[in-house]
């Protein structure tokens, strides 16, 4: 999303600059679908004001004493999805999407170890990352070109977790055919254009219905 700049203007001029050294605010990129923690960095008012109205997270160096567009050489950009305020207006957090790995290390967060962390936000971006590429070779971009394939084998991998629920009544069996399901289905959201975070959505709605 990008702002106006009347808006990002406004947005700014409620943010206390004041508190850190050099007139900064400390601004936190968050990934807008799995709600991950990315990176820590620092703003002034202009990388705030830039940031809102191009769309992009920009930061201010500490070090080099200038802006910095995250993503400018990587190409790893931060896309701005949503932005907030805290409630003493001394920081930002921005919730994003990411363009690749959001730390410069080449891991997805500046946080975590994601090489011992795996989840299905992480499989459900493969998967995207191998329908960009579009490597002949892959099983999963073998999918993507055929619909009528995913629904064959989707089918199939349901029947066979009924089955290790059901006849073979063994647990390991059930974890194994589930995470076949599970693989499946999130190379049909992809051929279909849906995200985890819209299914979360729709939770959320149902959810919310309940409590009414």
């Amino acid at each position: 999303m990008k702002v106006n700049l009347k808006e990002a203007e406004k947005f700014a001029d409620r943010l206390n600059f004041k508190k850190v050294e050099g007139g900064l605010v400390p601004a936190v990129a968050q990934n807008y679908e799995d709600k991950d923690v990315l990176m820590l960095a620092f703003q002034n008012r202009e990388a705030v004001i830039k940031s809102l109205t191009g769309g992009k997270l920009c930061f201010y160096s500490r070090t080099r004493k200038k802006l910095w567009t995250k993503g400018e050489e990587s190409g790893n950009f931060l896309e701005l999805q949503e932005y907030f305020a805290d409630c003493d207006t001394d920081s930002v957090l921005y919730k994003v999407k990411p363009v690749g790995p959001a730390c410069h290390k080449g891991t997805k967060s500046c946080f975590f170890d994601y090489e011992e962390c795996f989840d299905v936000y992480a499989l459900a971006a493969i998967i995207g990352e191998r329908a960009k590429k579009k490597d002949k070779a892959s099983y999963t971009v073998k999918l993507l070109g055929d619909k009528k394939k995913i629904y064959e084998k989707l089918r199939e991998e349901i029947e066979e977790v009924i089955e290790a629920s059901e006849v073979k009544k063994q647990k390991k069996e059930v974890i194994w055919e589930a995470a076949d399901v599970l693989y499946h289905l999130l190379v049909l959201l992809e051929a279909e254009g849906v995200t985890l975070r819209e299914i979360e959505g729709e939770l959320a709605r149902r959810h919310s219905e309940k409590k009414k």
